[in-house]
């Protein structure tokens, strides 16, 4: 029999993916999705606000007539939504108060303050003069974002007062933490009844040109380049950090900046890792992030016994073009056929406005490579990210 699972804020690949493990999803989509081709596919799709107060009694009325095993998501937006239904229905999953935990900011840097664990200077600020306290007491630079925020965006290095003005105003919650040096990982984990076991650890680049978000991530290499004794270093931090939270079951993706001071937690997320990041686990591990997510909704995943090891390395490259008017694409079909190239894709054609490369949606597409070694694989997406003809104007 089927396995009757809620699935929110689905993509193309995941309700795939949930169809082909057996499952019979009820997808819950944002009104402005309504045109998703996900919805066009399903037999059973709502369009609803995730916060539409009739949301949970038409679930409960759902459920008392077929079970559902639970809800699940992949959306950042959706993950206290998610928590909220399976809280309600009574079904497993991620709490809802450990889900508010990671949400904010705010609440996350107090719990580890609590723990004496992974020191960072932080406040929490809405106004200019709450922002100015902050840079007299620690000094510039340093990191103002969302204490909700995803994905980078509005993600500020304030390396001055004047990088403040027009910010603050007083309605929005921000955070302030001390700038941490060092190179940034990712860690994607599955938990089970709080044994923490690491499917990949990732490196991360940031967007390196003159224009766009400094913080926007255009690359990402698994496993992440690293001593050995590093990466047990790595390792032993992430396993304590969940344990400090408090994660018991499910997926995470935890950022952290490995600092001249050691390791030091930026955030983390109760979901698995965005950017085809489980592609490159599943290249390198053969474990497949999204399935195990949808088999834990499901009831039916088994719990590991071990960290998997990783053999060869991947990578992925997104393509950040100059603003403008795509002109030229040339290259393509080409390139596909490089050794060590898994796949290209692009979200543009020829009479596309290429933006800022500023968030997520900005970047005009990717390639994805493996190769013996993470590095080995950098180096294929790089030559077909040099050789692909994105021309702008």
């Amino acid at each position: 029999m089927a396995a009757n699972i809620i699935l929110l804020g689905a993509r193309p690949f995941i309700a795939e993916r949930a169809w082909q493990l057996g499952a019979r999803p009820l997808i819950i989509q944002n009104p402005e999705r309504s045109e998703d081709w996900v919805n066009k596919q399903s037999e059973r799709v709502l369009l609803m606000s995730y916060e539409d107060p009739a949301l949970i009694p038409m679930l409960a009325a759902a459920h008392a007539i077929t079970p559902f095993t639970s809800a699940i998501t992949i959306a950042e937006e959706a993950l206290l939504p998610c928590a909220r239904i399976n809280q309600a229905l009574g079904l497993p999953g991620t709490p809802v108060e450990l889900v508010e935990k990671t949400r904010d900011k705010t609440a996350m840097r107090r719990v580890l303050d609590s723990g004496g664990f992974s020191p960072v200077r932080w406040a929490a600020v809405k106004v200019l003069a709450d922002a100015t306290a902050f840079a007299e007491r620690m000094g510039y630079p340093f990191i103002l974002k969302p204490v909700d925020g995803v994905g980078s965006v509005d993600v500020r290095l304030v390396r001055s007062a004047a990088d403040l003005e027009g910010v603050l105003n007083g309605k929005s919650a921000w955070i302030a933490e001390e700038y941490l040096d060092g190179p940034e990982y990712s860690v994607d984990c599955f938990s089970f009844s709080g044994r923490h076991f690491i499917l990949g650890i990732n490196e991360e680049t940031k967007n390196p040109g003159p224009i766009g978000s400094a913080f926007l991530e255009v690359a990402h290499q698994v496993p992440a380049p690293m001593s050995p004794e590093r990466d047990h270093e790595v390792r032993e931090f992430i396993r304590r950090f969940l344990d400090e939270v408090g994660i018991q079951e499910g997926p995470t993706h935890t950022e952290l900046k490995y600092t001249s001071r050691g390791p030091r937690i930026v955030e983390t997320h109760t979901r698995l890792g965005g950017d085809r990041l489980w592609d490159l686990i599943r290249l390198t591990t053969g474990y497949d992030l999204v399935d195990m997510t949808l088999q834990w909704a499901m009831g039916t995943l088994k719990p590991l016994d071990a960290d998997p090891v990783p053999r060869g390395g991947a990578a992925i490259q997104y393509f950040t073009p100059p603003p403008g008017r795509l002109k030229h694409l040339h290259g393509m079909q080409a390139l596909r056929r490089l050794p060590g190239v898994v796949d290209i894709s692009l979200t543009v054609d020829v009479g596309a406005t290429i933006p800022p490369a500023m968030q997520s949606v900005d970047r005009a597409g990717y390639v994805i490579a493996q190769g013996p070694t993470a590095s080995q694989a950098m180096e294929i997406c790089q030559e077909v990210s040099q050789r692909l003809v994105l021309t702008t104007a």
